[in-house]
């Protein structure tokens, strides 16, 4: 089987997660683009209460008149303040989502990674032991070479311990 086949599954995982991070990066750009709209909005309400004009003078009717549009404006502010806040909340949410779908990608890719480096492992030690059997094939050849081209020697041989007498006589 190969490694390929054997991570089929854990790729589309892989591929699953992937779709969901970049959904999750997408939302996430998108509600840091609203937040910056959002803030740019609070401000330029804050920035119209304070360059509000000032009543100087005039009837009762005019200073109401001037503290309704006030009001108006400060209202405006508090409402894009609130808008604001809630654009932090929806773009950290999203900040956490997107940093939770990267995580799990992470792991599908360490788990592949680390899958990898097992048949990398088994796959070495497959090659160690073929290469231990072929030495020592050879070693057993160059072994009985020598014994052919020296004579009978060895545990079958007549210094070897094939014979009671010579175990009891060797030293």
């Amino acid at each position: 089987m190969t490694a390929k086949e054997e991570d089929r599954g854990l790729r589309a995982v892989r591929r699953v997660r992937e779709v969901r991070e970049n959904d999750s990066r997408f939302g996430l750009t998108v509600a840091l683009s609203s937040l910056r709209d959002r803030e740019a909005e609070a401000e330029r309400a804050a920035a119209r209460v304070e360059t509000a004009e000032r009543f100087a003078a005039g009837s009762v009717a005019d200073f109401r008149g001037h503290v309704d549009r006030l009001a108006g404006l400060v209202a405006l502010q508090a409402q894009a303040t609130v808008r604001a806040g809630d654009s932090r909340t929806v773009a950290a949410e999203a900040q956490r989502r997107w940093q939770r779908d990267r995580q799990q990608v992470r792991v599908a890719d360490l788990l592949l990674e680390r899958r990898a480096a097992a048949r990398a492992e088994e796959r070495a030690r497959r090659e160690q032991a073929q290469l231990d059997d072929i030495a020592a094939q050879g070693w057993l050849r160059g072994r009985a070479l020598r014994a052919a081209e020296t004579g009978p020697t060895g545990p079958t041989g007549p210094t070897g311990p094939t014979s009671p007498t010579s175990r009891e006589t060797a030293p």
